[in-house]
């Protein structure tokens, strides 16, 4: 019982060779435009940047929003290696922050860093240890499930720091904004959102991601950089550096099958979702991953957190499901732990390492009937039984 694995049918393989038939496979392939305008009417958002992964959607958006040597980015100390490293890559420096009980960055505590260590001046927030410039705020929405920051938005705009919402797993997420019946999808309520395609996603391109936005000149410079930075196609002139980002054709043509099923896989995971909340209702010191009252998730990936499960416990509870074929990972390993990143400022984290510790990401495959989820949730019990009675 897989984790999240690609589900490739023969919808899928057709289109695939219709793309390969008709010689559109590369960048520039009419099939990538299409691909941007089916997740622009997804997300809501006037632009796509359709690229090869989401770390480069990542990277693109940093550098459009004008990240340099001379600047710093907020992080939530949960997330994917692929969030910081790119910050990295223009010669910024991350400031590491702690994490909710949802696994999303502590909006609270973003708040209280640029009211207590920073200072609003010639229209810049400055970090007053380092004396950098605060210029992005990375929010990444978890496991699919939305993170509020709403407030933050507020502040950012009078502070002039830009927030980019790194959307990797919340394709067909939304956040229900205050004052409003709409929802809005993750990635578009910020400046710039990011999403990724990667073969364990709700949908995938194989590899690939999309930069999404509402801001017309973050697009244009996005999508210049994305293509080498071309000034001149016929005479070959690049008056900057650019890069290789684009999505391929063929990539694109499975997105656009995929996008197909989106609505389909959400209803299917939501269902798995609801059938773990069902079998763990009991159990108070076992918590599956909830959602928040104002949002719509695409239920992605389902997470456990053991109240009395210690880093040990938890990877033997893995080698034991694993025993039984049962897919299993440990949540995104803390940025301040990482050994390359430990340098970097931290700010008020108190939460990341327990969660960390005491968390597993469980089976959310599409394929899971309720006969499967019912054996690994009885598996969990027991092994946590076993635990307990121990101690």
């Amino acid at each position: 019982m897989k984790l999240s694995t690609p589900h490739i049918d023969d919808n899928d393989y057709n289109y695939v060779k219709k793309v390969i038939k008709s010689n559109w496979i590369s960048t520039s392939s009419k099939f990538v435009e299409n691909f941007e305008k089916k997740i622009s009417k997804i997300s809501g958002t006037k632009y796509t940047v359709a690229t090869n992964s989401g770390t480069s959607a990542i990277h693109l958006a940093l550098r459009a929003l004008g990240v340099n040597e001379n600047c710093e980015v907020i992080v939530p100390s949960i997330t994917f290696i692929a969030t910081v490293n790119p910050i990295l890559y223009l010669k910024a420096h991350p400031i590491i922050l702690d994490v909710d009980e949802q696994y999303n960055l502590q909006i609270k505590d973003v708040l209280k860093f640029i009211k207590d260590k920073t200072v609003f001046k010639n229209n810049i927030t400055i970090n007053k240890k380092t004396k950098k410039i605060l210029k992005v705020i990375i929010v990444a929405h978890m496991w699919g499930r939305p993170c509020d920051f709403l407030e933050l938005k507020k502040v950012c705009k009078k502070k002039n720091i830009y927030i980019l919402e790194d959307a990797a797993e919340a394709l067909g997420s939304y956040i229900k904004t205050k004052n409003s019946k709409k929802h809005y999808h993750c990635g578009s309520v910020g400046d710039v959102g990011c999403l990724s395609f990667n073969a364990n996603k709700i949908i995938t391109t194989g590899s690939g991601g999309a930069l999404i936005t509402n801001n017309k000149d973050i697009f244009r410079r996005s999508q210049y950089l994305a293509n080498q930075a071309k000034d001149d196609t016929f005479n070959y002139v690049h008056n900057e550096c650019g890069y290789n980002y684009k999505m391929n054709g063929i990539s694109a043509g499975l997105g656009i099958s995929q996008i197909k099923k989106l609505g389909k896989k959400i209803i299917k995971r939501k269902a798995i979702f609801k059938r773990y909340i069902y079998n763990f209702k009991n159990d108070e010191e076992i918590r599956v991953l909830n959602l928040l009252i104002n949002s719509k998730i695409n239920y992605w990936i389902n997470v456990i957190y053991f109240k009395k499960l210690n880093f040990q416990n938890i990877e033997k509870l893995a080698f034991f499901l694993n025993k039984k074929k049962i897919e299993t990972r440990r949540v995104w390993r803390p940025l301040n732990l990482q050994r390359y990143l430990k340098k970097f400022e931290t700010f008020n984290i108190k939460n990341s390492e327990r969660l960390y510790n005491s968390s597993l990401c469980i089976p959310s495959n599409d394929t899971l009937s309720n006969k499967d989820i019912d054996k690994i949730s009885k598996y969990i019990k027991k092994f946590y039984e076993n635990i307990a009675s121990h101690k």
